[in-house]
Formats: structure tokens, C-alpha cells, sequence
């Protein structure tokens, strides 16, 4: 079975399952309300983050809306 790799937050992993962004998200149990997602050096505006495809060398940074004051 073939393992790729993806990078999310500067560590990487080796994956072998099918994943859309937002199927990795739900996988790795992330609440998808409060996240920004860096793919690739690009901001994903959500409505793309069910259709994207996790590939190969793929690199994700995800942040969080953080409130203060």
C-alpha cells in the first residue's frame, strides 16, 4: 500500500487513506467553525475544503481564531 506524505503545522505524516480537506479535518477531530486553513502557502476559503484533495507533499498549517483583549 502506498503511504504519501503531508506536512500539518511544520510536522509530517504519512497518510494512506482518500482525504478532502475537510474529511481530514473531521478525521483528526479539529471543530471546522473556528479554523483558518493554509494550504500550500494559500489560504482555503471554506466552501473549497470539501472538494480540495489531499495529495502528495501536500503542506497544511491550521490556526485558530483566538479572542482577547
Amino acid at each position: 500500500m502506498l503511504k504519501n506524505t503531508l506536512t500539518i503545522n511544520g510536522e509530517e505524516y504519512k497518510y494512506t487513506n482518500y482525504f478532502t480537506v475537510l474529511s481530514l479535518l473531521q478525521y483528526l477531530g479539529f471543530k471546522t467553525e473556528i479554523l483558518v486553513v493554509d494550504y500550500n502557502g494559500t489560504i482555503l476559503q471554506r466552501e473549497f475544503w470539501g472538494e480540495t484533495h489531499i495529495v502528495d507533499n501536500d503542506a497544511i498549517e491550521l490556526l485558530t481564531v483566538a479572542g482577547g483583549g
